[in-house]
């Protein structure tokens, strides 16, 4: 089942292979974010996850952050974020898509991402205005 609210960067789900691609769709609609967050941490693959459909350790990581991108993603700015929870999202998106924001300026995310992740560069552009406002409340 996919999600339908919401538009949400797909890229690393697409350059997936097709049975690794249902496990990342699966994760993203059955697990929190909080989830995947600890199973990236934890750099173990899942064999319970992998093995029915057949999916090699070696994807497990791609398989996280496709999840992952396409998760924080989702999320739609809105005014009951803080600014610490817009920056936790923006950099564990930008970490998911190979774009760290401790190694890569803003501006060079928005600029690599605008052609490839448009999904990704259009919400990095939001919840970039969402942190400024955030910034400036009482």
């Amino acid at each position: 089942m996919q999600l339908i609210e919401n538009d949400y960067e797909q890229k690393l789900m697409q350059a997936l292979p097709p049975h690794a691609r249902d496990i990342a769709e699966d994760l993203l609609n059955a697990t929190s974010l909080k989830s995947l967050i600890s199973m990236l941490a934890a750099n173990t693959p899942d064999k319970t996850i992998l093995s029915p459909k057949n999916v090699p350790n070696s994807l497990w990581i791609p398989i996280l952050k496709a999840a992952l991108l396409a998760k924080c993603t989702y999320f739609l700015p809105n005014n009951q974020f803080n600014s610490k929870e817009v920056m936790f999202l923006m950099k564990t998106a930008c970490r998911s898509a190979g774009y760290p924001l401790e190694e890569y300026p803003l501006r060079d995310v928005l600029a690599l991402t605008k052609k490839d992740m448009p999904i990704f560069h259009h919400w990095l552009i939001q919840f970039t205005q969402c942190l400024q406002i955030s910034k400036h409340k009482p």
